[in-house]
């Protein structure tokens, strides 16, 4: 049920809560649709399981994004405000969503010494996980196409085999006399 509520809000189909929706909601309007529908992949499930330690990584999530994004700016000056934005929820979701995995502190002093490099490799990382799921989408969509075609062909074929029997054919089977008959042309 708290998962529902959860998808619900993240999705702007019911009032986000103040405390955990609408700060996610503002701090990442910059982010692609498809990337925000990833994250409440990754943040959801964590909703509702009566854990004292989950409900602490999701305030941990939710307060440090803004914080996050300004050490992501200031490493990284050429990046625009999605990157930042998926690069950010991307490391946070990985390491501080996952209890046990990193504190907040931590997560403060792990991204502190990241360089440059080596967080737009972890974003290069991410953006070819979407380009590859969007080359993957339309190698199905070719291959859908494909399909259709072949099997309308077959259709075809077939309704020009019956319309070129119907034309031709010499023969014709009697119920009458439960044998096959010449057909006789009017």
């Amino acid at each position: 049920e708290d998962q529902i509520i959860a998808m619900k809000q993240g999705l702007g189909l019911r009032t986000p809560s103040e405390e955990f929706w609408l700060p996610v909601g503002t701090k990442t309007a910059a982010m692609a649709p498809q990337d925000k529908i990833n994250l409440l992949g990754y943040i959801v499930p964590r909703f509702g399981s009566g854990s004292a330690e989950q409900e602490e990584a999701l305030d941990a999530f939710v307060t440090a994004l803004t914080p996050t994004f300004d050490v992501i700016r200031d490493k990284c000056p050429d990046l625009v405000e999605s990157d930042v934005q998926l690069l950010g929820t991307e490391l946070l979701a990985s390491e501080v969503l996952v209890v046990g995995r990193s504190t907040r502190k931590e997560f403060a002093t792990w991204l502190d010494e990241l360089t440059e490099d080596e967080l737009k490799g972890f974003l290069e990382i991410r953006k070819k996980l979407n380009d590859e799921a969007e080359q993957g989408t339309e190698k199905a969509k070719n291959r859908r196409a494909e399909m259709k075609a072949m099997y309308e062909a077959q259709q075809q074929k077939m309704k020009d085999q019956i319309d070129a029997a119907r034309k031709e054919r010499a023969v014709t089977f009697s119920p009458q006399t439960g044998k096959f008959e010449e057909l006789k042309r009017k």
